[in-house]
């Protein structure tokens, strides 16, 4: 979080977060304190181990209501 504190008061641009976030805790608290977060080796993950719209639906659905409740 200090990383994310410092970049930010260098830059007035939106700053996401992305490697290595693949619980929707882990997006829940990074949303927390960047602008934005990113989890697409976790979606890839699994759309491969997987393979169902359900299971891929129900991650997107989860994480929405993480991100909701961190705003």
């Amino acid at each position: 979080t200090a990383i994310v504190k410092k970049v930010k008061t260098h830059t007035d641009k939106p700053l996401c977060i992305g490697f290595g976030i693949s619980t929707v805790e882990q997006a829940r608290q990074m949303a927390r304190i960047a602008d934005g977060v990113i989890v697409g080796s976790r979606i890839i993950q699994l759309i491969e181990s997987d393979g169902s719209l359900s299971a891929l639906a129900d991650f997107t659905r989860q994480l929405r209501l993480a991100l909701n409740q961190a705003a």
